[in-house]
């Protein structure tokens, strides 16, 4: 495993603007303070009509205690909207044409455990979503994503767009469907509150894909130290437990960004931003909104280069986004 190390604000700029925009793409924007955690995660299909769809899932967990009846109640909600091709402006036309991730779509809030629900897009494709959480189970501590027991299928003019989770019922879904030519992950933003503990500590850890063909690789990060608001600590990010970023004196090193080249040749770009975590003030403050942010992004074959500060990241590649705030 390779690494290159390129500390600049200006690349850690464009490394928010690219998280902002996933944000928009994966979970609708900022931290929702009222959830013990959620996860949203964004496919891309290409249907035989050559259309190219985005299926936004996304599960939550809430806060345990905010409400007798939804202490901790999990919730599962699906947003489809078509992918559009950008045109480069005649001040860019050298700048290649690339696929513009956005939902704009309202998201289908599925509260019942077990369903069918259809719809159509306002570009005319027919949606309909099976789903059967009743047997579900869950991992360890507060994520809200099933593990097993469990499916979820999105299909689109009657192709298998999405298919997650598994048993004989998914089984039978995945017979009775023809599945898409051509399905593709494309992010997956994970939201976190801190434990209640004085030591101020965070460790998460979480798998995913970086290429369609690819292993799967576990991305763990860590941001402690004595108490909130230190000036020193630690931030660290490992990938198959190997460390990968190692952070001290929190007073300088609260954001940053290392290029680093995995085992099976995935090249990935793995960015921070804890100055909130640190520095910001507890209660209602933006700094207690913010928290920490991790991003890991695989670059794309085609990209020649790294990010450089006057030029931003081409799109393509599997985005993580990791966001933790403080209680």
């Amino acid at each position: 495993m390779r690494d290159f190390s390129c500390f600049g604000d200006g690349a850690v700029s464009l490394a928010a603007a690219a998280a902002a925009s996933a944000a928009a793409a994966g979970a609708g924007g900022g931290l929702d303070r009222s959830l013990q955690a959620a996860t949203a995660t964004v496919y891309k299909a290409a249907l035989s009509s050559r259309k190219e769809i985005l299926v936004r899932v996304m599960w939550t967990r809430t806060v345990a205690g905010a409400a007798p009846a939804a202490a901790g109640a999990t919730g599962l909600a699906v947003a489809v909207d078509e992918a559009s091709r950008s045109s480069p402006s005649s001040a860019a036309a050298a700048t290649p044409r690339r696929s513009a991730v956005t939902l704009a779509s309202s998201p289908q809030f599925l509260h019942k455990k077990r369903g069918t629900r259809s719809f159509v897009t306002e570009a005319g494709t027919v949606v309909a979503i099976y789903w059967d959480t009743t047997g579900a189970k869950y991992p360890a501590g507060s994520s809200p994503e099933p593990t097993r027991d469990y499916y979820l299928a999105v299909v689109a003019d009657g192709e298998l767009a999405v298919l997650l989770g598994g048993g004989e019922a998914a089984r039978e879904l995945a017979r009775r469907f023809v599945a898409a030519p051509r399905r593709a992950l494309l992010s997956r933003r994970e939201q976190l509150r801190a434990p209640p503990s004085p030591a101020a500590e965070l460790a998460h850890s979480t798998r995913c894909r970086f290429r369609d063909d690819g292993a799967e690789h576990e991305v763990a990060v860590v941001c402690r130290g004595e108490e909130w608001g230190a000036r020193d600590g630690e931030v660290a990010v490992s990938i198959d437990g190997k460390k990968v970023v190692e952070a001290r004196r929190m007073k300088w090193n609260f954001r940053g960004n290392r290029t680093v080249v995995l085992g099976d040749g995935a090249v990935v770009e793995v960015m921070w931003d804890v100055h909130d975590w640190w520095f910001g003030r507890g209660g209602g403050g933006a700094g207690a909104g913010a928290g920490a942010q991790f991003m890991v992004r695989a670059r794309a074959e085609k990209e020649g280069r790294l990010w450089m500060a006057d030029q931003p990241p081409a799109r393509g590649g599997f985005f993580l986004h990791v966001q933790c705030y403080r209680r």
